[in-house]
């Protein structure tokens, strides 16, 4: 035990830092500047129009242009939600939104036209509210999606002349946009609607939920003279559930050129059909790409998602081939961006796995060769080392480089920009942003992300942190920095005035020969000698391939109470967690609710028996949703009294009650010939008898459409049967985020903490 201490330590050295804005003298952070967003850092919110202009809105909220070589601002109307159309002329606004789910809403559209001013609502048939509307690319068409059906308009200037693509699509079927579970876990969009690069042609996703079963969610509204909601309204949602039917999925094909000359729907459709190997199975639609005009690719996977096919479709031929296939035999695979083809679709890149000197495998950048003449694609990795590749920024083929973000050896926390040379396995790749600091305080970016404009000749990177956020553009041939697009002045004027955490970094072994990752945030003025002890409130979230240490400047409800309560605040990242190595991530797989808990009990552990400063008999843990979910089982399964109390937020309760794509991939399935055994013994409600009384309080709205209110309604009833005294806390319609109530909840969180770790 003291070699293993030893050890610790040493790593607590090495990987332990300290970083404070403000000064002890000036005032503490608010909850309301917290739940507000009073000290959140401005962030980039435009998008290239070409490698000249950048299209945003400015700080008055004014939709403007800034053309970089002319130095030059174009400034039009206000207005918030519009996408501009391909020449620039029109714009596409929305209003009156009305939200749906996570990223899906209703809304009016109407055109603007920028140079005349003049404005007309876009209407089919009766109706002026709509699912979605958006541009077809290098045209002035526009897509509508009404009534779950797709509708057609060809010239932006001849509003009413729309051709009607799709006819069945209703309750429980979906044409171009997701159903619930497919925005929700597989897309994050309410789109899907894939263009070619002309925007002449287009493919669709169907989904049919008319199998699937429903969920009826409650909206209890309020009472008022009329009497509308004498009675509760009921909202049905379909919902697949672990093991549930799934709905049915298929792709379309369809040539915008042959609809504007005829009716579509029963003329130009054609079904893209997933792999043989798939056919006898509940398929997963995962991405689609068009690499040019004549071809279409789909990435399909099996229901558990754990086999990868890549299908490269001939939209002239009609001819399908998949392309590529991988299956992971010791965990999952994540849906995610398509790969990014090379402009004859000979070839593409992708992030896989590789094995590393550590024996260990590491998502790494490769490229891969399809036209082979055996028949199979060839991989060639582009990176190596004990560092994950998180995304392709951009692939400039003339130049023959790859752009990407990935983290650093051994450090998950931090995020650059690089790219490396398509020419050589191996080549040395060049950072961009590691020699970059912040233009606050001169610290070096150690947080990072890039957009590149369409040609590659320059990007816009963001410095996230450690240090105030600050936004500019460079040159890529150079690296030439052109301009400090945002410096966020504003943000750090306030900050001088304000007592911000001092931040320490360690690491802490755990079984299986990982460490996890260990954030405080610690009162700026604590006393670090053990004479004085200080509650310690741990921030879980803990799901699988997820992370919550970074080195993001970030304001969080942990800055209110370190800086007003003299709280210590803790994250940890144990097993499960990403960007760490495939042996630490995939270690949880088909086991849910044991390992990741288990390093949130120990870790928090080690931590009292190390600094004397911690309180180890006011000690806490809180977190939502899965977050939720580790907080309440952290107090079930905790033998030895590390936590006092906790908190859980909108918890899944059991993984047969969550919904089936998400679940599924990280559980198998519930039946006794794969996986019953981890669904049962992970059930927070099982282990609820094993949580003492006082110690628990629990929350939840009843409007939540993601871990509906089911799931604390029969754990509060399993904590009643064991007659177990807890606190609950029930939101009449909110939503998962109970956004509309945010300071009654942490007042009352707060509270429930006072109680627990001051009185």
């Amino acid at each position: 035990m003291w070699v293993l201490n030893f050890i610790t330590l040493i790593l607590f050295v090495l990987f332990c830092y300290f970083f404070n804005f403000g000064n002890a003298n000036t005032t503490s952070v608010t909850l309301d500047e917290f739940i507000n967003g009073k000290l959140s850092p401005v962030s980039f919110n435009g998008s290239w129009l070409n490698d000249n202009e950048i299209l945003y809105n400015d700080a008055t909220g004014n939709l403007s242009i800034y053309k970089i070589d002319e130095n030059l601002k174009l400034t039009f109307l206000k207005y918030q939600d519009y996408k501009i159309s391909p020449n620039k002329k029109y714009l596409l606004v929305a209003s009156k939104k009305s939200k749906l789910y996570r990223h899906s809403f209703l809304a009016g559209y109407k055109i603007i036209n920028l140079e005349t001013n003049q404005q007309a609502s876009i209407t089919i048939g009766n109706s002026k509210i709509h699912q979605l509307a958006i541009w077809t690319p290098q045209e002035n068409g526009i897509i509508i999606i009404n009534n779950n059906n797709i509708f057609y308009i060809p010239n932006v200037q001849q509003l009413n002349n729309f051709h009607q693509l799709t006819i069945d699509g209703g309750d429980g079927v979906y044409y171009g946009r997701p159903n619930w579970v497919y925005e929700e876990e597989v897309f994050s969009s309410n789109s899907a609607l894939w263009f070619s690069p002309s925007g002449k042609k287009m493919a669709f996703g169907y989904f049919n939920d008319t199998m699937t079963n429903i969920i009826d969610i409650p909206f209890y509204g309020t009472l008022n003279s009329n009497l509308s909601y004498q009675y509760p309204q009921s909202y049905n949602i379909y919902y697949p559930k672990a093991g549930r039917k799934n709905p049915i999925v298929k792709l379309f094909y369809i040539d915008l050129e042959i609809v504007d000359k005829s009716n579509a729907y029963n003329k130009s459709f054609y079904e893209i059909l997933p792999p043989l190997e798939l056919l006898k199975s509940e398929i997963i639609l995962a991405a689609v790409v068009f690499p040019n005009e004549t071809s279409v690719s789909v990435t399909w996977m099996n229901r558990i998602q754990n086999e990868s096919y890549i299908q490269l479709c001939n939209v002239n031929e009609f001819h399908s081939t998949t392309v590529f296939k991988y299956a992971e035999k010791e965990g999952w695979l994540s849906p995610g961006s398509p790969p990014k083809y090379n402009k004859d679709a000979s070839k593409f890149l992708m992030i896989l796995p590789q094995k590393q000197f550590d024996n260990d495998y590491w998502y790494h950048l490769a490229i891969v060769s399809i036209n082979t003449t055996n028949n199979y694609p060839a991989i060639r990795y582009l990176t190596s080392g004990t560092f994950v590749v998180t995304k392709i920024v951009g692939w400039d083929e003339k130049k023959s480089l790859v752009y990407y973000l990935a983290t650093v050896d051994n450090q998950p926390d931090q995020l650059h920009f690089y790219r490396v040379s398509t020419l050589n396995n191996y080549s040395k790749s060049e950072c961009l942003s590691c020699n970059v600091s912040s233009l606050n305080k001169r610290i070096p970016c150690r947080y990072n992300n890039a957009i590149l404009s369409p040609s590659n000749s320059r990007y816009i990177l963001t410095c996230f942190g450690p240090d105030v956020p600050d936004v500019s553009i460079y040159n890529s041939s150079n690296l030439i920095k052109l301009l400090t697009w945002e410096d966020n002045s504003k943000l750090i004027n306030l900050l001088k005035n304000k007592k911000m955490p001092q931040i320490k970094r360690l690491r802490v072994p755990v079984p299986g020969g990982f460490n996890a990752e260990v954030q405080l945030f610690i009162p700026s003025n604590a006393d670090l000698s053990g004479t004085k002890k200080y509650p310690l409130l741990v921030d879980v979230y803990a799901g699988p391939d997820s992370n919550k240490i970074t080195d993001k400047f970030k304001i969080h409800w942990g800055t209110y109470l370190v800086t007003n309560k003299n709280f210590i605040y803790a994250f940890i990242d144990g097993r499960g967690s990403n960007l760490k190595g495939n042996s630490m991530l995939f270690s949880v797989y088909k086991n849910l609710g044991n390992f990741e808990i288990l390093d949130q009990i120990n870790v928090t552990r080690y931590l009292q028996n190390n600094y004397a400063f911690i309180d180890k008999n006011k000690t806490s843990i809180w977190g939502w949703s899965y977050g939720g979910y580790a907080a309440g089982m952290s107090l079930a399964l905790d033998h030895g009294n590390v936590f006092k109390c906790g908190i859980s937020v909108a918890p899944v309760t059991s993984w047969y009650l969550y919904d089936s794509i998400y679940t599924e991939r990280y559980m198998g399935l519930p039946n006794e010939h794969d996986n019953k055994y981890g669904y049962d013994n992970g059930e927070l409600i099982k282990h609820a008898k094993n949580i003492k009384s006082n110690s628990y309080y629990l929350v939840h709205g009843t409007f939540d459409d993601n871990v509906h209110y089911q799931h604390s309604l029969l754990l509060a009833k399993e904590l009643e049967k064991s007659d177990i005294l807890f606190r609950q806390q029930t939101y009449t319609d909110e939503s998962h985020g109970i956004d509309g109530l945010l300071p009654h909840l942490y007042h009352s969180l707060e509270n429930f903490l006072d109680e627990c770790l001051i009185k």
